[in-house]
């Protein structure tokens, strides 16, 4: 039952995708296709590969021109964030329309590769691909990017022994140079050295072990606790003291950034000078409302103590990983 029902939503998926391709191909609309969409059909199965929801690059200059043809295939426009537009097709897909192919609070990855169009090349009409090498460094980062956020799932170590074995003729060389300007390279090796141990009865090492225990730990989106160090050893990078980051941390709890401020409140993106006047109503409705969820902070923040950000910052730097 289990295998015929990922059987079915599979192939609703790729139709979908299919019908997303074809619309875009008739209205002249630039698109870059993205890790499962492509990476599906790299499995020996396409149910084999599982996808949360569809990824495209497209060009934000023509989102007007998207808009219509979204809604015309049936999908609802769900909401905005740093990097995506997502939209919906109840029962068919889940779709993110990226905008570019890193968040930009990702400040390392994303000055790297920006939007992500100085990497894409024509494949036919108006849908664009990267070359196989920068499509590895890409789907590498973005592992790089969950692991070091404390989102890591097996998923996305299989995908890159999957794409490596579909492209075995990969110019490593190539592929070095780039991930050592991202600071990755050391990360690449021991990735490699753990797809090897798994795949390929490859001698394990103290790297590739605690690789496996991270992963076969973190479930899908990483654990609760992992998310909390994570960020408090990013923001360490800029406030230095465990202290600070609590105080930094607090701080945007209480005065949540404008952009996320706009989601909560959508009509601030016409007037942002009301932004203070919604801070006042969110503390309010908090201390009425939420007393749950300020509880939660309250448990959140006696976590980012000295000893578990030092810990999280050298377990990444041990499998050769950092905030950069």
């Amino acid at each position: 039952m289990y295998t015929c029902k990922n059987i079915a939503v599979s192939e609703q998926q790729m139709h979908s995708v299919a019908e997303i391709f074809a619309a875009f191909d008739k209205a002249q609309i630039d698109y870059m296709p993205l890790k499962g969409t492509l990476l599906k059909k790299m499995y020996p199965k396409t149910e084999m590969r599982s996808m949360g929801d569809a990824d495209i690059l497209v060009k934000t200059a023509q989102y007007e021109k998207i808009k219509p043809v979204m809604s015309q295939l049936g999908f609802s426009e769900i909401l905005e964030s740093d990097h995506e537009l997502i939209w919906n097709k109840k029962g068919a897909l889940h779709l993110e329309l990226h905008k570019r192919l890193i968040p930009s609070y990702n400040k390392d990855y994303y000055a790297y590769f920006g939007d992500g169009w100085r990497l894409a090349k024509v494949k036919k009409g108006t849908r664009y691909e990267m070359t196989d090498e920068d499509q590895m460094i890409y789907l590498f980062t973005h592992y790089a990017k969950h692991y070091r956020d404390a989102g890591i799932g097996i998923r996305h170590i299989v995908d890159l022994w999957v794409y490596r074995k579909n492209r075995p003729d990969l110019d490593e060389e190539y592929i070095k140079t780039e991930l050592e300007a991202l600071q990755l390279y050391d990360f690449y090796v021991n990735t490699v050295k753990t797809l090897s141990v798994w795949f390929e009865g490859g001698e394990p090492d103290s790297k590739t072990d605690f690789i496996t225990h991270i992963i076969f730990n973190s479930g899908i989106y990483g654990t609760k606790e992992a998310h909390i160090l994570s960020e408090a050893v990013k923001i360490s990078k800029t406030q230095g003291s465990a202290d600070k980051v609590k105080a930094k941390k607090l701080q945007n709890l209480i005065f949540l950034p404008y952009p996320y401020m706009c989601r909560k409140y959508p009509f601030l993106k016409k007037v942002p000078f009301l932004l203070p006047v919604m801070w006042i109503v969110r503390i309010f409705t908090a201390i009425l409302f939420k007393r749950d969820s300020i509880k939660r902070n309250q448990e959140n923040l006696e976590k980012m103590t000295v000893q578990s950000i030092d810990s999280y910052q050298q377990s990444l730097n041990f499998v050769g990983l950092d905030f950069n």
